[in-house]
């Protein structure tokens, strides 16, 4: 069995303007992540901060996806 990758996952925003995804950070500890969401709203400037534990997927399909696309590319372009 193998272990799903997780990490913390940090995001800046402003309370009008939302989240800034430029100030997104993943990080594998807690002491790490939690120093970035506090840099983010005392040094950087941002309203606020959020940090979430997340588990990262890794889509192995995007081929099929692209493959897919590339099907509907060539019908659309058939007479």
């Amino acid at each position: 069995m193998t272990d799903t990758p997780r990490a913390y996952a940090v995001i800046g925003g402003w309370d009008y303007e939302g989240e800034d995804f430029n100030s997104l950070r993943l990080f594998d500890y807690h002491s790490a992540a939690v120093a970035y969401a506090k840099d983010l709203t005392e040094e950087q400037g941002y309203d606020y901060s959020k940090c979430e534990f997340r588990l990262i997927e890794q889509i192995p399909a995007l081929s099929e996806i692209q493959e897919k696309a590339r099907r509907a590319e060539r019908l659309a372009v058939l007479p």
